[in-house]
């Protein structure tokens, strides 16, 4: 194996190397630690070369041998086909066996270019696949939260100020729902169709667990908690293969417009507590305790011109079945100020 070659190769380069081909289809084994080696010296090539091997893949055919018997066969066959596109019979062959051997080494090697071409379309320059279709849309308004079951078991709980879309039908090999805002989901195991939810540039996708999704289009991340099993979260921004595979109490926040992702462990009561009726803040600030009382309890919030909130401001606090009154209150005694709350509009001076 020549490594200096392939440092200007391409996608079609490596798929015409016969190195290459023989890496991917395990011909040559005693060559696997050397591309690996190249491949880690150098991370540029790698996403030419996945896209190389998911052509030589998809180009793998078994060759079946013809022996010489059913070479002549299929000559005879062959004459006997043009033959009889005559009034007579006085189209004849009589073509040495070398001859019918090129031929079907031509045909052969047609059907490799072909099926390369086919494939170097298919996989370089991909058509639009058709979108999922989503006939059903559940939605809550702020101050809602909504159960859903969807159509293969899996149970959903939507927080507030949140949209659920999915098919009334699930396909056999995929299960595809996509979520704007935030829910929690128990999915309903199946090892041959995996459970994706689709977020604008963030994919979760998972067999069957419990997990939570954090996605509101006003916010710059995306947070994915998982409470039981394993997650993958993969975002199309970034470079190569941009994902994280997620076990139990861990959480991925993604940045959206960068695609950065960033594991970490998190507090269940603070990411999940809303869907057990409990909010819960941990060291907000005012700016986030405002946006989450508004969803939370489905109010305008207007901060009053004459008022100016101390950006070192703080809370924290856990909440069940308290009224909007109740937690302002506790909120206005160790930060000095006053609320006047008028059907759905809250002001703060």
């Amino acid at each position: 194996m020549e490594t200096r070659k392939y440092h200007h190769f391409t996608c079609n380069d490596f798929v015409l190397d016969d190195d290459f081909r023989a890496w991917q289809m395990g011909e040559a084994p005693g060559n696997n630690h050397l591309w690996e080696a190249w491949l880690a010296a150098n991370p540029d090539k790698r996403k030419e070369v996945e896209k190389a091997a998911r052509m030589v893949g998809r180009m793998r055919f078994a060759e079946k041998k013809v022996s010489e018997r059913d070479l002549n066969r299929e000559w005879k066959k062959l004459e006997r086909g043009i033959q009889g596109l005559g009034s007579t019979a006085e189209y004849t062959f009589e073509k040495p066996l070398k001859t019918r051997r090129s031929f079907f080494k031509f045909v052969a090697a047609a059907s490799v270019i072909l099926a390369m071409c086919y494939f170097s379309i298919e996989v370089l320059f991909p058509l639009k696949k058709e979108r999922v279709k989503y006939q059903v849309e559940k939605r809550t308004v702020n101050g809602q939260q909504l159960s859903v079951k969807l159509p293969d078991g899996t149970l959903v709980k939507l927080n507030a100020g949140s949209m659920i879309s999915y098919p009334r039908q699930f396909a056999d090999t995929i299960r595809e729902v996509e979520l704007r805002g935030e829910a929690f989901f128990e999915v309903v195991k199946n090892k041959e169709a995996p459970f994706v939810v689709h977020t604008g540039a963030v994919t979760t996708r998972v067999l069957g667990t419990a997990f939570n999704v954090r996605a509101y289009p006003e916010k710059s991340e995306v947070l994915v908690a998982v409470v039981e099993g394993k997650v993958k979260v993969k975002s199309v921004k970034g470079a190569g293969d941009n994902s994280v595979l997620l076990v139990k109490k861990e959480m991925v926040t993604v940045q959206t417009a960068q695609g950065e992702l960033v594991v970490s462990d998190f507090d269940e009561k603070e990411q999940i507590g809303w869907k057990d009726g409990i909010l819960y803040f941990e060291k907000a600030d005012f700016s986030s305790a405002v946006e989450r009382l508004e969803r939370w309890y489905g109010v305008r919030i207007k901060i009053s011109e004459k008022s100016k909130m101390d950006p070192s401001w703080r809370f924290s606090g856990k909440f069940k079945d308290k009224s909007l009154d109740y937690i302002l209150e506790v909120m206005s005694y160790p930060h000095h100020f006053t609320y006047k709350i008028k059907d759905n509009n809250v002001t703060l001076q």
